[in-house]
């Protein structure tokens, strides 16, 4: 059936000899870290912090499960009012409910999402401060501690009274943020990397390859000096040996740390510092402090305005903003930038849309996705088949029905009995009805089998029923490039020309459009088609 092979898709066209400078995020990114592990780590902290601080029952930290990283995916929305978790098609119609961990019954789904009987959520709607997007893999435990509280609170109403759902939200965010922020996760990474970091023999390679290019490489993180600096090391250091891990800092022209993407990619107000970091720690030491912060305002202080010179007094920084990235690096257009990231919002969509950057997202699920779409593509032959025998049975209810029609308006006006052939076309119709039920509840059984061999609840990432998913529809709009790692970037030469394929509107398949059949059987075959 074929597997994934590391290609690289693409949706807009790029030539890479255009591209002057090629940057990364660093987290879920040049690292990848072992989810099951690692966002476990965010779980705990987080239900830990929510009683001890935040005044939850102590019940939830023995009542709680274990962290399961495959109960929720990316692309999901969390609608915080309601305490429900979202599937979104690309049209903003959802497809697929939870509250807690029960499914929404869909007349209750249809009526609240999707504007039946006049009432419920506008599509416009779906955004802050009432939704929150799962748009990234840290975000994934957000849904299950949140999913996990609603059900609480639902099953004890005196322990959550004085909290609603968009509260148990709320606390949530800043709990799992608290943790991220406050060593607790640091700390663990920086004792057992082995344990959560998932280690890529290709980086170091596929990184000095494009150095070896002619591209000026950056590195622009959120995280801070520290935690970079340790993972950094980790990484370079199982390609090196732990003697020269701390010189991982060679492969990029410029390290910017704790950037506040996305605010770097907006801002220009934004000061930037210089980082001194903290030389004496060893690779095998604990993680180093943040270094120390010196003042600078960018290249403009350098009285050459020479970038080189400019650097060559350290080129690690904190927070800063694109303007000064872009006078450090000689970028003139933001259509000369590459940057690969995996944060739909903070890498990809404000890059694109604020500084015209070129952008490659890093979907860690693509391998499993495309995998299963190959085995499945059996199953998915036989859902096209059913599709087909549903239309044909639409076309001939609906024929029946005009033939019906035709015969009632035939029929003697003064007769009170219908005619013979109004009779059998009555019977004929209510036959066809039936199949036309029966085939559609097949086909709906069918295609729930195919989307649950992708994910049990969710199904397939990048698909709503036949719709892309909204996940889908910004990485087609957002994403100039798309892959399961980095390092798919070694498999090709830092010359390649990616070329995107066309794009296709219904009326560019005409031969495969259910319309299409419908009137080539009603005018019997090709006739009258050109």
């Amino acid at each position: 059936a074929g597997r994934y092979a590391g290609e690289i898709f693409c949706n807009r066209s790029l030539n890479m000899a255009k591209i002057a400078a090629i940057g990364f995020d660093m987290d879920y990114t040049l690292c990848q870290y072992i989810p099951e592990e690692f966002e476990a780590l965010a779980y705990s902290g987080a239900i830990r912090r929510l009683v001890s601080t935040l005044g939850y029952p102590a019940a939830i930290i023995s009542d709680f499960p274990a962290y399961d990283h495959s109960r929720f995916t990316r692309g999901l929305v969390i609608d915080k009012r309601r305490g429900n978790v979202l599937k979104l098609d690309r049209h903003k119609y959802v497809k697929l409910a939870y509250h807690g961990f029960e499914e929404v019954p869909q007349k209750e789904r249809q009526r609240t999402y999707n504007g039946e009987g006049g009432t419920g959520v506008r599509w416009s709607e779906f955004v802050e401060p009432d939704f929150a997007v799962v748009d990234t893999i840290f975000s994934v435990p957000d849904a299950l501690l949140f999913s996990l509280l609603v059900e609480f609170k639902d099953k004890n109403p005196p322990l959550l009274q004085h909290k609603t759902y968009f509260d148990l939200y709320t606390d949530v965010r800043a709990s799992i943020d608290t943790v991220h922020n406050d060593g607790t996760i640091k700390t663990e990474v920086a004792a057992n990397p082995e344990k959560y970091i998932l280690v890529d023999k290709q980086l170091v390679p596929a990184l000095e390859r494009l150095r070896r290019s002619g591209r000026k490489l950056f590195l622009l993180t959120n995280s801070y000096w520290g935690h970079t600096d340790n993972v950094m090391r980790f990484l370079y250091g199982k390609h090196y040996g732990p003697d020269r891990a701390a010189r991982w800092t060679d492969l990029f022209d410029v390290v910017i740390v704790g950037s506040c993407k996305p605010a770097f990619l907006l801002d220009k107000r934004r000061a930037l510092y210089r980082v001194i970091p903290n030389a004496a720690a060893a690779a095998d030491a604990p993680p180093p402090v943040d270094g120390i912060l010196t003042n600078t305002k960018g290249v403009e202080d350098v009285p050459s305005r020479n970038p080189r010179e400019y650097l060559a007094q350290g080129k690690i920084f904190q927070e800063g903003n694109w303007t000064h990235l872009h006078g450090m690096l000689d970028i003139v257009v933001g259509s000369q930038v590459l940057y690969v990231g995996d944060h739909m919002y903070s890498d990809i969509l404000r890059s694109k849309r604020e500084l015209g950057w070129r952008t490659m997202l890093v979907i860690p699920e693509l391998e499993h996705e495309v995998n299963v779409m190959l085995h499945e593509s059996p199953h998915l032959s036989q859902l096209n088949e059913l599709r087909i025998l549903r239309d044909e049975l639409d076309e001939w209810v609906d024929r029946l029905h005009s033939q019906a029609d035709a015969a009632i308006t035939d029929n003697d006006s003064d007769s009170d009995s219908e005619s013979p052939r109004a009779l059998a076309l009555a019977t004929e119709l209510r036959t066809a009805r039936a199949d036309s039920a029966a085939v559609k509840t097949r086909l709906a059984l069918a295609t729930k089998a195919y989307h649950h061999a992708y994910h049990p609840i969710w199904g397939q990432l990048f698909k709503t029923g036949y719709q892309h998913s909204r996940f889908a529809a910004q990485v087609e709009d957002y994403a100039c490039l798309y892959a399961a790692r980095v390092t798919n970037l070694a498999r090709v030469s830092p010359e390649m020309h990616f070329r995107c394929m066309d794009d296709a509107l219904p009326h560019d398949r005409i031969e495969e459009s259910p319309i299409r059949r419908i009137f080539r059987r009603r005018m019997g075959g090709n006739e009258g088609i050109v």
